[in-house]
């Protein structure tokens, strides 16, 4: 997909309390893809709620749908607590960050939709917005984003499948950091 192409998909523009305002702690270092282990309709619902204490930058549907929840100058309360085993020491070493910082303060992350089924394959409409999500990221934060994780590397005991093998044995998980510019932590 080139770039014109991507830029012309469609952002739904959203606002949620769930958040953090500003980046007092330096610019995103890395762009997380999760997996919502269900549907959108769950995941509005909770990020809509004060009281889940849950929320992501964007959620990307199956059919291509991408909703901006909280703008990538803020940040969102996604990537969980730091687990012994983590790769997020190695990327933030290598981007000059203290390792133990709380990885919400320097990412910016997407929800990806699986229905609840983990191994529901990546569709090319989901691949395409989640390419125009970080590729937003990106163009925003050109010089300091240059990671792309997936949430296993920041929390491997708690989040093992998170995104899951439909984004990393697809090839979609490698391919989009190709595309980006983006480095990845093997092992993920």
């Amino acid at each position: 997909m080139l770039e014109a192409e991507v830029t012309l998909l469609p952002i739904r523009r959203w606002r949620t309390s769930n958040c953090w305002f500003g980046r007092p702690y330096g610019p995103p270092i890395a762009f997380v893809i999760h997996t919502q282990s269900g549907g959108d309709s769950g995941t509005v619902a909770e990020w809509l709620s004060s009281s889940s204490q849950l929320s992501a930058h964007y959620t990307v549907g199956l059919e291509g749908t991408l909703d901006c929840w909280i703008d990538p100058t803020d940040r969102a309360w996604s990537n969980g607590i730091i687990e012994p085993g983590n790769r997020w020491t190695v990327i933030a070493e290598d981007c000059g960050v203290d390792p133990a910082l709380n990885p919400n303060h320097v990412t910016v992350t997407c929800e990806t939709e699986d229905l609840g089924d983990a191994s529901h394959a990546v569709t090319d409409r989901q691949y395409a917005a989640l390419l125009r999500a970080a590729w937003e990221a990106k163009l925003r934060y050109p010089n300091s984003l240059r990671y792309l994780a997936c949430h296993a590397d920041i929390s491997p005991q708690s989040r093992q499948n998170c995104p899951g093998d439909r984004w990393l044995m697809s090839g979609r998980f490698e391919a989009l950091a190709n595309t980006l510019g983006l480095k990845i932590v093997r092992g993920c």
